[in-house]
């Protein structure tokens, strides 16, 4: 049977990870590069974007490097987070190699991207509020308890209270820093 059909069969991409030791290498790489605790779940929405890995396989590895002592594992807000112990950095750095390039890489932009996305969530925040002839957006940017902005804007109707919304989400930074160089030119 071919590569191809075999990794098809496995529910992985060409060039996907098959092997139990090869994913728990790229999960050490993968915290050892991004440098932020990660749970299973971000984890695994990073690996399975372009089906690199399947759950099974991803899962199975995951226990082991717990079982193992590669994994400093903590409780962030009810969820589990893991970390690299000193072996586990020693793992990402002295195997790495075993890794295709590519695939380390994909790994590392997805893995930005997805924190990007999470910094993201968590300093920005819309709220639509109904009111007597519309609505009141009220859109935030705050990082922990300093809030940077906190503006409510009027909506005429539902559907341009949420392009708003959408869009506020969307430009934070942008819609903030335009509206500070105007207020201090």
């Amino acid at each position: 049977m071919s590569d191809i059909s075999e990794n098809f069969i496995a529910g992985i991409a060409p060039g996907g990870l098959k092997e139990v030791y090869e994913v728990k290498i790229l999960i050490c790489f993968l915290l050892h590069s991004v440098e932020t605790p990660l749970s299973s779940h971000n984890i695994s929405e990073i690996f399975s974007e372009d089906d690199a890995v399947d759950y099974f396989t991803f899962a199975t590895a995951l226990n082991e490097l717990k079982s193992s002592g590669h994994l400093n594992v903590r409780q962030v807000g009810g969820e589990e987070r893991y970390t690299l112990t000193d072996l586990g950095v020693e793992t990402a750095v002295n195997l790495k190699q075993a890794l295709p390039s590519s695939l380390r890489e994909k790994v590392v932009k997805r893995g930005m991207k997805l924190l990007s996305k999470i910094r993201r969530d968590n300093e920005v925040s819309t709220k639509i509020v109904p009111h007597q002839n519309g609505y009141h957006v009220i859109c935030s940017i705050h990082e922990g308890e300093l809030e940077y902005l906190n503006l409510s804007l009027y909506a005429p109707d539902g559907g341009t209270a949420e392009i708003i919304a959408r869009n506020f989400y969307q430009n934070a930074t942008g819609i903030y820093q335009g509206l500070l160089d105007k207020l201090v030119e």
